[in-house]
């Protein structure tokens, strides 16, 4: 069904190449070797996209030497000081997970470091960074850490019953001894509600005085161990800078130094409600500004640009182009540390500090890495590296098409997000992302839901925008993969999507899926299944003597194909999956280790055992576990090959495999036997409608590999003739095509049964070429003589009983004649005294039917395709008088001109007349072609030695039969025999081709009511008489 063209080479023998690898790496972890331009790439490096944001950490605190952070070492949690000169160290004891608020739980504006105890009581360490000297001091009980400043730990509590504490302690190591100095100026009655921003002078608080709803303000010297409040009333928490406070009032900006609340220390009356302020550096007012094109605010987010603005009112200055503001720590000499750079490929953490002159700078102190985007699910089709991948605020899929040619890999390609409510799902836990299915022929579905919670299957189209379309599948939305819980994709093959999950009554089914209109065409109870192509596996509930019953079935009817029995000490099945002759197997049982595994190829009836009983994925001949390794079962023994990494992804069709790694993704392209060009499944209708809705007849062709062309020849069943073609080039996952049952010159063809044939050549020449044959019925082109019922192609015979009634029996298409048309009112006025069915004259592509009624008139009527035959039908007067022939019928064109004639025999003188036909139901003048025709039984016959010309038969009174062969010029030639002991029936009628097989036949009722059917061999002569059936004495008249 699918395979790559490009990278699909083959060795000298009959097996690919062999296993070649491809590393999906993240920037600057590898290089690809030299390689000439035309060398086939065989292993390569794709460097992974990073993310755009930059990486995230955490700053704790800064001092003299160097400042406190989070390690930048993806997954390591510990704390890392790192000195102003570039040297990082870890810092033992420090795990860092401790609590993050307040920023300065660590330490605040020094080089010493605290290492809190658990819960808070007991032992401080506060470790000397700069000298490596360490100093305990103790929390007692009662009291609980809360943060470190400088030397000085600050503590809480004792707490009052309903939580608050209205105690504050500052403690510091004296000559070896904990001293404890309680916090003083908190007005009676009021509690301490937050700890805020500090430095080694001080700390900011809030207070709730008693009977109050809102909070105070208010700054802790740690030199006095004094709270005093702040002056004035302010808009949010005030700004700490190493010797400053900054409050936005409604007077303006107010910079006050730290525990001098008298009077600011500057004043600046502009307002900056559009900029956050950070601080103050040198001679400049530090402020940040969003910069929404780093998405919607939140916390911790590099989204803020950083600027200087100078005192003095000269031009500001862009400091930092994207930085983190919601982490600021302060440094001795009155500078910050903030996490910020020019990109996530230039981010770390940076330094603002003031130069000699007092000019604010930023100087990058360490680096924090570019984070790679994260990768949920990946899938390998034809080819192509497709991967659902999380980053930046997005859970996109992205793909690589592998190629040929140096570097190996084309561009990659952003093919869009996923759909509420799964567009987030790579954020948060990784079964939430649906798994990402190749059809075949180049789609993708996926499970999903609508907002309504109702279960979809979404569908990709090749190189199309995700989130595709959306099915509805039956089932309730869920946001999981659980194959208990949640709704899955078992299988895709074609347009065929097998999927699992609970009704919104809760009972659990099996739904197979077409993705082409998103019907459900089959409905099965819950079972442990599989798919592919057209062929539904279903595994049995439970085992007998250790065996599981696999029954495959046609997915869209149902219809039982085969059984096969495979297992070995089977309880209940866990899993069954199915590509091509493959049929790969899991069971619970109940000897260590509780599973059993395996596959089974359908083409040799054996069972090859797999000793790796873990989650897999089959491929041809080809089995991968979750494990991460490969098993090549083609020798009829599995043979293991261990692949770094873990959640492999393997191409059933291919062979190709990806495996996530530390790095990346690892590419596998691991070759499979080669193998004749084939087609699993296809879709194709049966009929080609060529009337006023025309429907045209479509066909596709699932491939097993790329084909490099195909042709499809459309041919007459009857003749053989090739009547259209369609053609096209190289098709990499499918044939497929139409025809509008057109002639190749756009002329109409005669209803009827044509076939056609795909013949299809492998790209890769190996093998046959592929070829695919059936039917299809055209209709609404032009009528085939005496075919009324069905535009068919076959034959009808018109009968009338005695009490009006008109019928059209249908031919079968194998010389009988069964289905009835009726229609009445053929009474009084309207007595057939002879009917003749007749070609189309009406212009509508169906055949017509001239009819004598008792007045002698004939009438041309026109019936509808397929209608009956009433009195009340449309028709046109073809004149009077015709109550002077005993015989009318027409044995086809007489006169070589393409439109059937009309022959009559006089009653009083036997003489034999034809009326050639001008068209439209109108005649020409008669013209006698013969005497002596009386008692002859007479039946216009067609053509019946395959000349093209009309021809007829007569029965004589000996009851010898006669044709007589028309010449095309509008006379009969000489009589030839055709046999004797006719006279046993009393009606001949000439019906056109009944058999199928383009020759004109003969219907014969005897003098007992039986029809018998005489099969035309094209030559003139009839093959030995069937019987269509007794009881045809009930019409008085076979036309």
């Amino acid at each position: 069904m699918t395979h790559h063209a490009v990278v699909r080479r083959r060795t000298t023998g009959r097996r690919r190449a062999a296993l070649a690898v491809l590393t999906v790496l993240a920037a600057g972890l590898g290089s690809m070797p030299a390689a000439h331009a035309d060398d086939p790439v065989t292993d390569i490096t794709i460097p992974a996209t990073l993310r755009t944001t930059p990486g995230t950490s955490s700053v704790m605190s800064a001092g003299t030497t160097g400042f406190l952070h989070a390690s930048t070492t993806p997954g390591d949690y510990g704390l890392d000081w790192t000195t102003y000169d570039g040297v990082t160290r870890r810092v033992e004891g420090g795990d860092g997970l401790g609590s993050w608020d307040p920023i300065e739980h660590y330490g605040a504006d020094s080089d010493t470091v605290a290492l809190p105890p658990k819960g808070g009581v007991g032992d401080v360490v506060l470790r000397d960074m700069a000298s490596g000297t360490s100093t305990i001091v103790t929390v007692p009980a009662g009291e609980r850490y809360f943060t470190t400043l400088g030397d000085t730990v600050v503590a809480i509590g004792p707490s009052a019953n309903d939580g608050s504490w209205s105690e504050m302690h500052l403690l510091r190591n004296d000559n070896g001894t904990t001293t404890d100095r309680k916090v003083t100026g908190l007005p009676e009655g009021a509690t301490f509600d937050t700890v805020g921003r500090a430095t080694a002078r001080g700390f900011l608080t809030t207070i709730m005085e008693s009977g109050s709803t809102t909070v105070q303000d208010g700054w802790v010297d740690l030199g006095t161990a004094e709270l005093t409040l702040m002056p004035e009333a302010h808009y949010g928490q005030p700004t700490v800078t190493d010797r400053h406070i900054i409050l936005i009032t409604a007077k303006g900006l107010h910079i006050y130094e730290q525990g001098k609340f008298d009077a600011p220390v500057r004043d600046l009356p502009a307002s900056f409600d559009a900029e956050r302020i950070i601080g103050v550096v040198g001679d400049s007012l530090i402020v940040g500004r969003y910069d929404p094109a780093y998405g919607a605010r939140a916390y911790n987010a590099a989204q803020w640009r950083v600027f200087a603005r100078p005192f003095d009112g000269s031009a500001q200055r862009e400091l930092v182009a994207r930085a983190v503001l919601d982490r600021v720590v302060v440094r001795p000499d009155g500078g910050l540390v903030i996490m910020g750079g020019a990109s996530a490929l230039d981010y770390g953490f940076t330094a603002i500090t003031a130069e000699g002159t007092g000019e604010a700078h930023a100087v990058r102190l360490h680096p924090i890495a570019p984070v790679p985007m994260t990768t949920r699910r990946v899938l390998m089709d034809n080819g192509q590296v497709s991967a659902l991948e999380y980053g930046d605020k997005r859970t996109a899929v992205y793909t690589r098409d592998l190629t040929a040619a140096s570097p190996g890999y084309g561009p990659r390609i952003d093919r869009g997000s996923l759909q509420r409510p799964l567009q987030n799902c790579g954020d948060t836990v990784e079964s939430f992302c649906p798994a990402l299915v190749a059809t075949g022929d180049g789609r993708t579905v996926y499970r999903s839901a609508t907002p309504e919670q109702e279960g979809t299957l979404s569908v990709v189209d090749k190189d199309g925008a995700f989130p595709g379309i959306q099915w509805k599948t039956g089932f309730s939305g869920t946001w999981s993969e659980d194959g208990y819980y949640g709704t899955v994709v078992r299988a895709a093959s074609g347009n065929l999507v097998l999927v699992t999950g609970p009704t919104t009554s809760g009972v659990r089914e099996s739904h197979v899926i077409d993705i082409n209109n998103g019907a459900v065409v089959r409905k099965e109870p819950s079972a442990v299944s599989a798919l592919w192509g057209n062929t539904l596996w279903t595994s049995s509930e439970t085992a007998v003597a250790g065996k599981l019953t696999m029954t495959a079935k046609d997915a869209h009817t149902g219809a039982q194909l085969t059984t096969v029995t495979v297992g070995a000490g089977c309880t209940s099945p866990i899993d069954i999956q199915a590509v091509g002759e493959w049929l790969y197997w899991r069971c619970d049982t109940t000897a260590h280790p509780y599973q059993s595994a395996g596959v089974y190829n359908l083409s040799t009836r054996t069972n090859i055992p797999l000793t790796d009983v873990g989650t897999a994925q089959l491929g041809k001949g080809v089995v991968v576990t979750a494990g991460a390794t490969r098993y090549d079962v083609h020798s009829g023994t599995a043979v293991g090959q261990p692949l770094e990494g873990w959640s492999p992804a393997l191409d059933p069709r291919t062979g190709d495999i990806a495996v996530q790694t530390k790095t990346g993704i690892r590419v596998l392209r691991a070759g499979l036997p080669a193998a004749s060009l084939t087609s699993p499944y296809s879709v194709v209708t049966t009929t080609a409608d060529t009337d006023s809705t025309p429907v045209a007849w479509r066909g596709e062709w699932w491939l097993s590999e790329p084909a490099a062309s195909w042709t499809v020849t459309f041919r007459s069943k009857i003749t053989g003739k090739v009547v259209a073609t369609r053609s096209g080039g190289a098709a990499t996952y499918s044939v497929a095509t139409s025809w509008d049952g057109h002639a190749a010159d756009g002329g109409l063809l005669p209803n009827g049964a044509y076939t056609w044939t795909l013949t299809a050549q492998p790209a890769d020449g190996v093998g046959a070429a592929l070829t695919k044959s059936g039917t299809v019925q055209v209709t609404g082109g032009s009528a085939v003589p005496r075919d009324f019922v069905k535009s068919d192609g076959f034959g009808d015979l018109l009968a009338f009983t005695s009490a009006g009634v008109a019928d059209f029996r249908g031919g079968t298409g194998t010389g009988l004649v069964d289905a009835k048309v009726s229609g009445s009112g053929w009474t009084g006025a309207n007595t057939v005294t002879s009917a003749v069915p007749f070609d189309d004259v009406s212009g509508d592509r169906c055949n017509d039917v001239l009819v004598r009624v008792s007045s002698g008139e004939l009438r041309a009527y026109k019936p509808s395709c397929g209608g009956a035959l009433k009195s009340s039908t449309a028709y046109t007067k073809v004149g009077a008088g015709w109550n002077v022939y005993d015989v009318l019928t027409s044995p086809g064109d007489l006169t070589g001109d393409g439109r059937a004639d009309l022959l009559a025999r006089e009653t009083s003188t036997g003489y034999l007349y034809l009326y050639e036909s001008a068209g439209a139901g109108v005649f020409k003048s008669r013209v006698k072609i013969g005497t002596g025709w009386k008692g002859y039984l007479l039946a216009g016959a067609g053509d019946l030695n395959g000349d093209g010309k009309g021809d007829l038969l007569a029965r004589d009174a000996a009851g010898v039969l006669w044709r007589y062969a028309g010449t095309g010029k509008g006379t009969l030639a000489a009589r030839v025999k055709v046999g004797g002991g006719w006279q046993i029936y009393n009606s001949l009628v000439g019906a056109g081709d009944l058999s199928g097989d383009g020759k004109a036949d003969l219907l014969a009722r005897d003098t007992s009511g039986v029809l018998w059917s005489y099969k035309g061999d094209g030559k003139g002569l009839f093959a030995a008489r069937v019987k269509v059936g007794g009881g045809w004495q009930m019409y008085s008249r076979l036309s």
